[in-house]
C-alpha cells in the first residue's frame, strides 16, 4: 500500500528507511558498473539474490481519514523498486496565502509599542515647539532691549545738545563776576586798626593783621558802600555803662563789629549772645580813635560791674572775673560757649595797637 503522506509528516525511522533503499540502489547500480568493466570482486553469495523483502510500510492513522489535507501532499512510494523523492516530482501548486493572525500578547505589545512611539512623538514636538517659542522670545526682547538704547542714546544726544546751547549762549552773553566775601572774624579780632601816630591821627584799617591771601577782598569790602543797619530787636544790647574810679563808660551798642559799626560807637559781634542769655556776648570798641571809648578797660578788676541794656529797656549787670592781652589772632576768644558772659575788646597798648585788650565779665544780675 502506497504511503501517500508528505515529507514533513514522516518520521525519523520511515526517512532513514527512505534513504537506506537509495543507498541501497546507488550500490548495486555502482556494482553493475564494476561487473561490466571487469572490476567487481566475486562475492560467496551472487549479487543477484534477489533483495531481502522491505519492511511493510508504516499503515496511517485511522483519524487521518476523517482529515482532508489542506494541500495535495508531497509522497513517496516506499512499496516501489525504485523510490521517489521531493526533488523528482513536479513542483506542488502554490499554497493560498493565509491571514496573518496575532496573538493576544503580541497585540499588546504592539499596542505598548505604538504609544510609547505615540508619547515620544509628542514629547519631541513640545521640545521642538518650546525651542521656537524660546527663540521667538529672545528676538523680542533683543528688539526690546534695541529699541530702549536706542531712546537712551536719542535722550542723552538731546540733552548733550541742550547742554552745548546754553554753554554757547553763556559764552555769548558775558556774566558778571560774583562779589567775593570774607568773614574777618574767621581771622583777627575786632577792632584793628593802624596806630594813630603812624596815619598822623587818621583812623586806619590794619589790613597787615589779615592774611595777604585776602587783603584784596577785605579791601573790596572796606570800600563797599554800606548797607542799611538792621533795626534792633528787643532783645539786641543797645547801650554800655561800666562806673568805676579809674573807668567811666556810657555808650551806645550797635549791630555789628566792622569798620563803619566800630566808628559810631561800641560793635555788637554779630551771633554772639544777647544779654541775659546763655553765651558770650561780644562787645568791641576802639581804644585812640573814634572816642577812644574802651581806652581804661585795661584797669578794670575782678568784681567790677558791667551793665548791659537791651533794646527793651531791662539791664544786665556782669561782674568781671578775668582779663588777658591777646594776640590778634586769638579768635578763640568769639567762642559763644554757653555761660552766660560778656567779652570786651579793644586794641592794646595805647597808641600801639598791634594787641589786643580782652577783659570777661560774668552774668550776675538781669531783668532789672
Amino acid at each position: 500500500m502506497r504511503d501517500r503522506r508528505p515529507v514533513d509528516e514522516l518520521s525519523i525511522e520511515e526517512l532513514e528507511r527512505i534513504l537506506a533503499i537509495r543507498k541501497r540502489e546507488a550500490r548495486q547500480a555502482r556494482l553493475q558498473k564494476l561487473g561490466t568493466q571487469g572490476r567487481r570482486v566475486p562475492l560467496t553469495a551472487p549479487l543477484d539474490a534477489p533483495p531481502e523483502p522491505p519492511p511493510p510500510p508504516p499503515q496511517q492513522h485511522e483519524a487521518a481519514g476523517d482529515v482532508p489535507p489542506p494541500e495535495p501532499p508531497l509522497t513517496y512510494d516506499i512499496t516501489d523498486d525504485v523510490p521517489r523523492f521531493e526533488d523528482e516530482l513536479p513542483p506542488p501548486p502554490p499554497r493560498p496565502a493565509e491571514p496573518v493572525t496575532v496573538t493576544s500578547t503580541a497585540a499588546s505589545s504592539a499596542r505598548v509599542r505604538s504609544r510609547r512611539r505615540a508619547a515620544w512623538d509628542t514629547l519631541l514636538l513640545m521640545v521642538e515647539v518650546a525651542a521656537v517659542l524660546g527663540v521667538i522670545a529672545v528676538l523680542i526682547a533683543g528688539a526690546y532691549l534695541i529699541i530702549l538704547e536706542s531712546d537712551r542714546i536719542e535722550a542723552l544726544e538731546q540733552k548733550s545738545a541742550d547742554i552745548q546751547r546754553e554753554a554757547e549762549a553763556l559764552r555769548a552773553t558775558p556774566t558778571p563776576l560774583p562779589e567775593l566775601s570774607v568773614r574777618l572774624s574767621d581771622y583777627v579780632l575786632p577792632g584793628g586798626h593802624y596806630s594813630p601816630d603812624v596815619t598822623g591821627g587818621e583812623g586806619a584799617f590794619n589790613l597787615e593783621e589779615l592774611p595777604a591771601s585776602i587783603r584784596p577782598v577785605a579791601m573790596a569790602q572796606l570800600t563797599a558802600p554800606r548797607a542799611e543797619r538792621v533795626t534792633p530787636q528787643p532783645s539786641n544790647p543797645v547801650r554800655i555803662v561800666i562806673n568805676t574810679p579809674r573807668v567811666q563808660v556810657d555808650a551806645s551798642i550797635y549791630g555789628g563789629d566792622d569798620w563803619y559799626s566800630l566808628q559810631k560807637g561800641v560793635g555788637h559781634f554779630l551771633g554772639s549772645a544777647n544779654p541775659g542769655e546763655s553765651g558770650n556776648m561780644v562787645l568791641t570798641a576802639h581804644n585812640d580813635i573814634y572816642g577812644e571809648i574802651f581806652r581804661d578797660i585795661q584797669y578794670l578788676e575782678p568784681g567790677d560791674e558791667i551793665r548791659v541794656q537791651a533794646n527793651d529797656g531791662r539791664w544786665y549787670t556782669y561782674v568781671v572775673f578775668d582779663k588777658e592781652v591777646v594776640a590778634p589772632t586769638e579768635v578763640r576768644v568769639l567762642e559763644r560757649g554757653n555761660e552766660p558772659i560778656v567779652t570786651l575788646i579793644t586794641c592794646h597798648p595805647y597808641r600801639v595797637d598791634n594787641m589786643r585788650m580782652v577783659v570777661f565779665g560774668k552774668l550776675t544780675d538781669s531783668g532789672r
